[in-house]
């Protein structure tokens, strides 16, 4: 009895062993499972590429989407203030003044709003600092029709926008409108070294390009260039840069330039702006002509005919 009692004890105990075995071996295989999952999960993330937004900075779509977003509204409002702001210069009826100062009021307001409806992306901060002086600009500009409302029964049309534009609010905000507009233009440097990394990295726009510098730059160069003497000048107008280029390259191209002993890009700048010669959408009379084969990023302005 005892001899039967030990040998069932006996198997009883190798039993629980074997169960035991078998279950700290399917335990131990579950983890195995789990952390090979785990594993494959974030190799999965850690390969994954970065989304090409935020891969590098000054993508095309950034320029792009800052374009249809920032630039193109403060572009539209830039146009549609120097309409309205040269209506002002024409009149003696001080009602009219008034009613067209409370348009440029909102015409700031709207355009204010369009041009905060979307966020740059952090990695090309160069388009943040636009943005923001954008902002500034067209919320100076507003400001300043404002401040010139109450004394418009005042003066002639002439005399108040003569004083409008020696306003602080008035000449800040073309400042920033200038200084904005020369970061977007610097950005399509960084774009274009981006595609082509022999493109030279650095330039000196503070300086006054011979003819034999200007023609050695690629059109995107020469528009930067432009943006930086706009704003060095103080030269605000409804034209892009790359209006100014074309014209700049079609006075040297036809010799014009040198019929009229103009030795320097910045002295053709000054007697196209002293003349008034550069209108909107003068570069695209001369883009197939002279820019058909440069390397540019995918900007309406740069297509659009």
């Amino acid at each position: 009895m005892q001899k039967r009692s030990s040998r069932f004890e006996m198997v009883f105990s190798l039993t629980f062993i074997l169960v035991f075995i078998l279950i700290s071996a399917a335990f131990l295989s579950g983890v195995r499972v789990g952390a090979n999952k785990v594993e494959t999960k974030y190799e999965n993330l850690a390969i994954v590429p970065s989304s090409s937004e935020f891969a590098d900075s000054y993508q095309q779509q950034d320029l792009v989407t800052f374009y249809h977003t920032v630039f193109l509204p403060y572009r539209e409002f830039k146009s549609e203030w120097v309409s309205l702001t040269d209506e002002i210069s024409r009149t003696d009826d001080s009602n009219q003044v008034n009613k067209v100062l409370k348009q440029l009021r909102t015409l700031a307001d709207e355009q204010y709003s369009a041009i905060t409806k979307t966020t740059m992306y952090s990695s090309s901060p160069l388009l943040q600092e636009a943005q923001t002086d954008f902002l500034k600009s067209v919320r100076l500009f507003g400001n300043s029709a404002d401040n010139y409302k109450m004394s418009s029964s005042l003066y002639n049309g002439e005399k108040l926008m003569n004083n409008l534009k020696q306003d602080q609010l008035y000449k800040n905000g073309v400042s920033y409108g200038l200084l904005a507009q020369k970061k977007y233009y610097i950005s399509m440097i960084k774009w274009n070294i981006n595609v082509d990394p022999s493109l030279k990295k650095e330039y000196d726009f503070t300086k006054d390009f011979s003819f034999d510098e200007w023609e050695g730059f690629p059109l995107i160069v020469k528009n930067a260039a432009v943006s930086t003497s706009l704003l060095t000048k103080s030269i605000y107008d409804a034209y892009d840069p790359q209006d100014m280029t074309a014209r700049i390259d079609d006075m040297i191209q036809s010799g014009n330039a040198d019929t009229m002993n103009l030795t320097s890009i910045g002295a053709i700048i000054k007697l196209l702006d002293r003349t008034d010669a550069v209108k909107e959408n003068d570069f695209t009379k001369w883009n197939n002509k002279y820019y058909s084969q440069e390397l540019l990023p995918q900007l309406p302005f740069f297509y659009d005919n």
